[in-house]
């Protein structure tokens, strides 16, 4: 005989672990479901939360779920287990793990809503959507929807993480934006660009010579055929209407 999703051996498992709370009976039915506590430990594990630590929380979830669970409700086995078991691991972050913590309000609603979505499941075998938990709860739809958006600004990742499951995915932190002194001096040389810009047409062909070729003072004389100190005195006097004109545009405004 068989009941949605368990076969004659685990009913006999559960109904001993029910009624006898027997040690083997444990051990066996625990072994039946090892890939999904590794699953659940490999999901939520993090250098704040060890694996083993992580797996002995989704195992606690299991047991709950195995206390509880029902066949007669029609529910499998694994739909009834699955909240219950990552309900046990978010517990555990939130009530000691949250770096960021909630406004008090915010933290109870959250929790009313975890519970009550647990169940949900239980009952029904889904999840609920807003306007059903808000009609349970008594609260207002815009209510819950904040409470689950600020949940999602609680959960925190280490830089040196990565996104996926492979081990040459990048970390996060190969993602994030760093200061570029390039950006400093794009915006300097714009400055001084447009600053050039406003010269007498004299003076900024000899600082374009000086500044852009990097031409030396008689060099310039030379190709401008005028006298080397003609050059210096063009030259100084473009560097005080550059100065002139700079800090006019540093004046607030």
């Amino acid at each position: 005989m068989e009941r949605k999703g368990l076969n004659t051996t685990e009913i006999d498992l559960l109904e001993r672990i029910k009624e006898e709370d027997d040690p083997d009976a444990k051990e066996r039915f625990f072994s039946r479901y090892q890939d999904l506590l590794h699953r659940f430990a490999h999901k939520y594990h993090s250098d704040r939360l060890p694996y083993e630590d992580a797996y002995q929380l989704a195992a606690l979830g299991l047991m709950k779920a195995l206390r509880r669970f029902d066949p007669e409700r029609g529910v499998s086995f694994i739909t009834f287990a699955y909240p219950t078991m990552e309900g046990e691991l978010k517990k555990h972050y939130r009530d000691h793990l949250e770096i960021i913590r909630l406004p008090r309000p915010l933290r109870d609603l959250r929790h009313r809503i975890n519970v009550e979505t647990r169940n949900i499941i239980e009952e029904e075998g889904r999840e609920p959507d807003i306007k059903r938990l808000a009609k349970r709860l008594e609260v207002s739809e815009e209510n819950i929807i904040e409470a689950l958006a600020a949940q999602q600004y609680t959960c925190v990742f280490s830089l040196d993480s990565t996104g996926g499951e492979g081990q040459d995915e990048p970390p996060l932190s190969f993602f994030i934006g760093a200061y570029d002194p390039a950006f400093e001096e794009v915006e300097k040389e714009l400055v001084i660009e447009n600053a050039l810009a406003s010269l007498p047409p004299r003076h900024r062909e000899v600082m374009d010579l000086r500044l852009n070729k990097g031409w030396t003072q008689t060099k310039i004389a030379r190709e401008l055929k005028i006298s080397q100190m003609h050059v210096s005195r063009l030259i100084r006097e473009s560097v005080g209407m550059l100065q002139d004109r700079c800090c006019l545009q540093e004046e607030p405004a």
